[in-house]
This record gives C-alpha cells, structure tokens and sequence, in this order.
C-alpha cells in the first residue's frame, strides 16, 4: 500500500510541475538550416524564412516543443544590427535556440 501511495504522489507531482512549467512557456528548439528568403518588417527587426528542405537539426525542447511547420511558416526574427543592418544572407544558415516570445514572435537566442 505504501508504494502505491508513493507511485501516486509521483504521478501527481510529475503532472502537476509538467502543468506549471508548460503555462510559462511558448516553445523553444535548436536549429540548424539554410535560409531562402529575407525580409525587413520593421524598423527594428528583419525575418529569416527557412527552407524546409534545408533544415539539418532541429530538437524541440522537451518541455517547452515547438513544431517545425510553425518555424517554416513564420520565420525567425533577428534584430537589426548598426540601426539599419539586416545581417541575414539568402543561402547562408541558422544556426542556434529559437523561442516564441508572449507576442507570438519566434525569435533567434
């Protein structure tokens, strides 16, 4: 009886710190893949569209997943560098964490 009183609480526990830790959080992975295509959508930040066929990693988070179809249709944001600077280069590649802020952005760690 002992133990499955203790197997219980495990469960509870387990369930209960998967829900919390979900709550606060929007999706992260790491990926690596080519970019096809560049945009600047603001006068802060420009968006990396990857090429799907292109993407060599991408690991979810096993908390907090992100689903690759998601990352392909958005696309990644970066901030602008010296003000104006999109440092993104058709064909070049990205490679690094990715999250989704509160704003639904994805956006490159």
């Amino acid at each position: 009886m002992m133990k499955i009183n203790l197997i219980c609480i495990c469960l509870a526990t387990t369930f209960y710190l998967s829900k919390a830790s979900s709550a606060d959080c929007l999706g992260e992975a790491q990926i690596i893949a080519k970019i096809m295509e560049r945009s600047t959508d603001s006068l802060t930040t420009c968006t990396a569209k990857i090429d799907a066929s292109s993407v060599r990693v991408y690991n979810q988070n096993g908390l907090c997943p992100m689903d690759l179809s998601e990352v392909i249709s958005q696309g990644i944001e970066m901030g602008l560098t010296n003000g104006h600077d999109c440092d993104i280069t058709v064909g070049g590649e990205i490679n690094g964490i990715i999250y989704k802020r509160i704003d639904g952005k994805i956006v490159l760690e």
